[in-house]
């Protein structure tokens, strides 16, 4: 289920997050880099906005996983904070992009951080994600 949106965006930019990632969740607008695909994925994580996660995968990769996998993820975990680590490519002129990022969450009484390096990929002019990177 959706929560009720927070004020400031959750992806940490201290933007409200109808200046930021609701943009793109909320309004279509399409991600003009990497790094804003990325945070605002995030931020859908927080969200519990399923379907801008499902869409904001890659074709192939929607074949390894289920909307309802996503959901069961997203809802299974508190999210606390993004730390964006680095990026490499992924700009406005680029066809592809890793953003390396760590993001906290609580399970159950556990605090837990997810690192990865992720690979995007521009298809039909618009970021997805498309794999963790080895």
């Amino acid at each position: 289920m959706p929560l009720t949106p927070p004020s400031i965006c959750p992806c940490g930019s201290g933007l409200g997050l109808t200046e930021c990632c609701g943009r793109l969740i909320y309004q279509g607008l399409t991600a003009e880099t990497a790094e804003q695909l990325m945070r605002s994925r995030y931020s859908a994580h927080v969200l519990r906005a399923i379907d801008y996660i499902w869409q904001s995968w890659s074709e192939t990769t929607r074949q390894c996983t289920t909307p309802e996998a996503i959901r069961d993820w997203a809802e299974s975990c508190e999210w606390l904070k993004l730390d964006i680590l680095h990026t490499d490519d992924g700009g406005a002129a680029d066809d592809t992009g890793t953003v390396t990022f760590c993001a906290h969450y609580r399970l159950g009484d556990h605090t837990h951080q997810h690192l990865e390096k992720s690979l995007f990929q521009r298809e039909a002019g618009q970021w997805h994600y498309v794999a963790h990177c080895p």
